[in-house]
């Protein structure tokens, strides 16, 4: 692993795991200190989380962890809840024995994310479930709904969601995905459309866990 992939796993991971809350300051000098390394792969490394939608440049400031609201939050799970709920529902009629299978490898793959020895790889667990959403949303056959869906799968705030939950809620959404796909798979779209929503509901609570977290973790940076 070169210097500048070093840097870029080093606040990644910082970031995803709250330990650089929203708002922090990411000074380069600092974080090439405690690396050993130059500041240019560190440089490198922050335009790459910029790219990523994971932390942000502020003129005559520097680099800074994005930050997003409660009310934020909450708007994109209802917009996700009502959006997704119908895509399911679409997608129960519509989906191919071959997309199943699709949905079955991800969930597979969110699943040995999950339960990995030790900690659970979040970064493997939200790319997962991403897929997971993304298939069904695909499946339902109607772009201007998958268009609209789209900018809704802020990659960084689900990720960062992911890193709060305990183990037993990471196997809470892994069931509700098993749900979801038993209803696609008999073309239950009642079914199918209810648990989608209540799946995205439930992590409703963790929006302002999350901001909470971040207002407290960021005094003094």
């Amino acid at each position: 692993m070169n210097a500048s992939e070093q840097a870029y796993h080093f606040v990644k991971n910082a970031i995803l795991s709250v330990e650089y809350p929203s708002g922090s300051r990411l000074p380069e000098e600092q974080i090439a200190t405690e690396l050993g390394v130059s500041r240019t792969p560190v440089r490198d490394a922050l335009r790459r989380l910029q790219s990523e939608g994971l932390i942000e440049f502020i003129p005559n400031a520097g680099a800074r962890v994005a930050s997003w609201g409660v009310s934020e939050l909450t708007e994109t799970t209802h917009m996700r809840s009502f959006l997704e709920g119908y895509a399911a529902e679409l997608a129960a009629q519509k989906i191919t024995a071959s997309e199943l299978a699709g949905l079955e490898d991800s969930t597979a793959l969110m699943e040995a994310a999950a339960r990995r020895t030790g900690t659970p790889d979040l970064e493997a667990v939200s790319e997962a479930n991403l897929c997971f959403h993304r298939q069904i949303a695909e499946a339902a056959r109607n772009s201007h709904l998958l268009t609209a869906i789209n900018p809704l799968w802020h990659y960084p705030l689900v990720i960062r969601k992911f890193a709060l939950f305990n183990p037993e809620r990471l196997e809470l959404s892994i069931r509700h995905h098993r749900e979801i796909l038993a209803a696609l798979t008999v073309g239950d779209a009642n079914w199918a459309g209810a648990i989608m929503r209540a799946h995205i509901h439930s992590a409703r609570p963790f929006d302002r866990q999350l901001t909470a977290n971040d207002a407290g973790g960021s005094a003094g940076t």
